[in-house]
């Protein structure tokens, strides 16, 4: 191989090491965020960053953020792995989602920022607690 060629070659790996460093530095996810949570009254419910408890056929709602490390807000989904026991459905308002306990049991939610995975949390339906 030449000598011109080498610097041809050298220059363009060079260029493209460049091109795809430059590339690949966008903001990545940072946090999830999860706020305002409305269960129905002294019924129970709860959902933060670490699990989701509720109880057999009833919602909450929830206020969910997804932020990247520049500290900007992130295309957001949010998704039950079994809908038959929790679904997961976007509210009125933009990024609050409800949950809703269909059967009692157990299951997973994940957060999605910009399509990907970024958050799973076990999901617990229980029985609905006896009246007073």
């Amino acid at each position: 191989m030449s000598r011109s060629m080498k610097n041809v070659l050298g220059t363009a790996v060079v260029l493209a090491s460049l091109v795809f460093g430059v590339a690949a530095c966008g903001p990545e996810y940072d946090r999830t965020e999860i706020s305002a949570v409305k269960g129905q009254g002294t019924l129970g419910g709860t959902v933060n960053t670490q699990r989701l408890d509720l109880p057999h056929g009833l919602a909450i709602t929830a206020h969910i953020a997804v932020w990247n490390d520049d500290n900007e807000q992130m295309p957001l989904g949010v998704r039950s792995k079994d809908p038959s026991i929790v679904e997961v459905n976007r509210a009125v308002n933009d990024r609050n989602y409800t949950f809703i306990g269909w059967q009692q049991g157990r299951t997973e939610i994940e957060f999605l920022a910009d399509g990907n995975v970024v958050l799973t949390i076990p999901a617990t339906v229980t029985a609905q607690p006896e009246l007073p």
